[in-house]
């Protein structure tokens, strides 16, 4: 990445960032086998559901696979509820189907009891995580490891993108893609990335500059893309300590337009071809709120609209540009992003 951002605080997150496409290559490379075996057990099971379970950054992942899932396998996949295990003790009965359990550190107490639940309902799993010897690899049928690397900022970066990426593999491989041309298109993915990050510097400083003094910022996205709007604003109020949502854009006139006053950021995403026209269409109710709009898209980066991209994989990219912002506007408030006040790697929710 050439040129800089403000270096002042967070070189674990800036260093994590900057290496994604490199480890989406490693990813593909050194997990064909088990992502082949992962696609296999659907193909084997042919479920009527897929259920994703995840918590945080990779319940945002999740929601992208679930998108996936609708749109390239045509069967219905919903989100797993952990509560409904650990705080209901409920056991459910499911119809075919087979669970997909996303977590980084593969140690959340309440996802591994939902995913123990559910295979004593007789559901196979697929576990998704960035450590081979973690509990959830263990417990699962088949494993597909992430293949970031240490991730040593608390803000997760490489690793959500690895989710979305082995998610993408999984459901595309399973679909009857072949592995060939889902190489081709992460590879392009991958260099359409480094070309994103080298244009997002003067992009990102001007976004941080914009929504610098405010205390809150909405995000605004549609189809895949909410999946993005969900983990940035996630970004943003875990390194910055700001009030900031993601929505859809379905619904942000149901509610969350209430929350902008004057000069309220709200961040745009234009890239997904599916949710474009209804995201855009917000543009005039924020301006008649005295909120100020603010977009990222093909229009602002042209490695959004890269040739050979696969709109599925835009997510994948559309996220890094929020990544820098909240690594700049967190050195621009003063704060570390890497060790943010009150939160832990591994959350030990029950």
């Amino acid at each position: 990445m050439s040129g800089s951002l403000n270096t002042t605080a967070g070189s674990h997150m800036r260093s994590e960032i900057a290496e994604q496409p490199d480890r989406w290559l490693d990813l593909i490379a050194r997990q064909r086998e088990q992502i082949a075996a992962a696609a296999q057990l659907i193909v084997l099971t042919s479920p009527d559901l897929l259920i994703f379970a995840a918590r945080g950054s990779s319940d945002h992942a999740a929601m992208f696979g679930q998108y996936l899932a609708h749109n390239m396998l045509g069967i219905p996949a919903l989100l797993a509820t952990p509560s409904t295990v650990t705080a209901f003790g409920t056991q459910l009965r499911f119809p075919n189907s087979v669970m997909l359990a996303v977590s980084q550190s593969g140690e959340s107490p309440d996802l591994l009891e939902t995913v123990q639940a559910t295979q004593h309902a007789g559901v196979p799993v697929i576990g998704l995580t960035n450590d081979k010897s973690s509990s959830l690899a263990k417990l699962s049928d088949v494993h597909v490891a992430l293949s970031a690397g240490p991730e040593l900022s608390v803000a997760a970066t490489k690793t959500y993108t690895a989710e979305l990426l082995a998610l993408y593999a999984t459901i595309m491989l399973s679909s009857g893609i072949t592995w060939l041309t889902i190489c081709q298109r992460i590879e392009a993915a991958a260099e359409a990335a480094k070309t994103l990050m080298d244009e997002s510097i003067p992009l990102v400083a001007s976004l941080a500059t914009s929504i610098l003094g405010h205390d809150r910022v909405l995000i605004v996205g549609r189809g895949y893309s909410m999946s993005t709007a969900k983990e940035g604003a996630l970004k943003l109020m875990e390194t910055n300590r700001i009030a900031a949502s993601g929505w859809s854009a379905a619904d942000a006139k149901h509610g969350p337009l209430g929350q902008i006053v004057a000069g309220t950021p709200v961040i745009f995403l234009t890239s997904s071809p599916g949710g474009r026209e209804s995201v855009e269409s917000l543009v005039g109710d924020v301006e008649g709120l005295d909120g100020s709009p603010l977009f990222i898209g093909p229009d602002e980066y042209s490695a959004l609209n890269y040739p050979g991209l696969d709109t599925a994989l835009i997510p994948l990219l559309e996220i890094i540009p929020l990544q820098l912002l909240a690594l700049e506007l967190a050195a621009l408030h003063g704060l570390d992003p890497d060790r943010p006040a009150g939160l832990l790697k591994v959350t030990q929710t029950r």
